[in-house]
């Protein structure tokens, strides 16, 4: 086994990102509960997603983290075991990553009133999400994190993932920017220039967390580099939808209700 540094260091940091991150997201599902009470159904059920496989997935990687640093301190074994990573990390990270791509691709259909751009992000995202359940398959066989650089369908998956998350951010702009070009009260103008801000923001780095966690897949093979940004990378999906979700509320229900 490699230098058994590779393989916790990168685990322990990961983990306590996710604490910190599930943290911000448990005060931004709170706020956004309390200030719009109101909101749709169909945005809550989707918040509610979120959390729980949010939940299920800090769970599983505290499961994880116990076993290696807690019960099998010292375990050779234990320390390269794949255990609940297969279903935690690429299973529950593309299926909220999904999540988070649909709702985009539903707010760019509403402010551009097609369906082509929307068709190719969801369908990008139903790609991500299936290589990545087939990650999870692959790991399983793999049984070893050691394993793992001789698999081809974590790249699809974080590939397709960061490819998807930059043709949102693209059409969002194109669509908002164009927007913006027409005769609009200055307030309005002001709401999709912050509102253009924030979705660029959330989307290049939702694309480059996915293509950090590509490159140390691909560039550090045979140790758990990865997992430093893996393992929270779904926070960020969960997180973006909360900030951008509230955003559109605020901004549009007060300026522009037309888009909604």
């Amino acid at each position: 086994m490699s230098e058994i540094g590779e393989f916790t260091i990168p685990l322990y940091v990961g983990t306590l990102t996710n604490f910190a991150l599930f943290g911000v997201l448990a005060v931004q599902v709170y706020i956004y509960y309390m200030a719009f009470p109101n909101d749709r159904l169909s945005s809550k059920i989707l918040v509610a997603l979120v959390v729980i496989a949010e939940i299920l997935q800090t769970l599983g990687d505290t499961r994880i983290t116990i076993r290696i640093f807690g019960a099998g301190w010292g375990n050779p074994e234990i320390l390269d075991a794949i255990s609940w990573a297969w279903f935690s990390v690429p299973v529950l990270g593309s299926f909220i990553a999904s999540m988070g791509q649909m709702f985009f691709a539903w707010r760019i259909y509403i402010i551009a009133k097609n369906l082509y751009v929307p068709a190719v992000i969801a369908s990008l995202s139903a790609f991500q999400f299936a290589a990545g359940v087939w990650t999870g398959v692959d790991i399983t066989r793999t049984k070893k994190f050691s394993n793992l650089h001789v698999m081809k369908t974590p790249e699809a998956w974080l590939a397709a993932t960061a490819v998807d998350d930059l043709i949102i951010v693209a059409a969002m702009v194109f669509y908002l920017l164009k927007a913006r070009q027409k005769d609009l009260k200055t307030k309005t103008a002001a709401s999709l220039s912050r509102i253009i801000k924030i979705t660029i923001e959330t989307g290049v780095l939702c694309a480059l967390a996915a293509v950090v966690v590509l490159y140390l897949f691909i560039a550090f093979g045979g140790n758990n580099y990865h997992l430093g940004v893996c393992i929270w990378l779904s926070k960020v999906y969960s997180n973006s939808i909360l900030v951008v979700s509230a955003f559109f509320i605020r901004a549009f229900r007060t300026h522009i209700p037309l888009i909604l």
